[in-house]
């Protein structure tokens, strides 16, 4: 899956679950709350795929998953830069010092594993949109660096 199938995807996912509890009334709040790791593994399992495994992607122990994915994270299927024969398609925007790299069959991808920015409630409410593409509108760059 590409990451833009994936961004996609995973936006689809998000706008179903925010809207049947904006039906229900929940407020910023209480949406912000629903997020948190383990009432979402256990009432919208099939958001991750991690879920199943009861697996958390970021060792926290408040992980809230409503910006699962980051809003500085950038990435381009093509490929955002070339360096030493190596295909960067992701990137962290404001280079995270928890951030890191790894790389298979030749592509770079970031790893954003050991970093919490956007899993924290603070942060959440700060950048709060019903919208998570709104939020997340500068991940994908359409214009590659030369």
């Amino acid at each position: 899956m590409s990451y833009l199938e994936w961004f996609e995807t995973h936006a689809n996912k998000h706008r179903v679950i925010v809207q049947k509890l904006s039906t229900q009334n929940y407020t910023q709040e209480m949406i912000i709350d629903y997020f948190l790791f383990e009432n979402m593994v256990e009432k919208e399992p099939e958001f991750c795929l991690l879920y199943a495994k009861k697996q958390k992607c970021h060792n926290l122990q408040a992980l809230n998953c409503y910006l699962c994915a980051c809003p500085h994270f950038r990435f381009n299927d093509e490929g955002l830069s070339v360096e030493e024969g190596i295909n960067y398609k992701s990137e962290c925007s404001i280079h995270s010092k928890k951030s890191s790299y790894f790389v298979y069959e030749k592509v770079s991808h970031l790893d954003c594993s050991a970093c919490s920015v956007p899993h924290t409630k603070a942060y959440i409410r700060k950048h709060f949109d019903v919208d998570w593409k709104k939020i997340m509108q500068k991940c994908f760059v359409t214009s590659p660096k030369a």
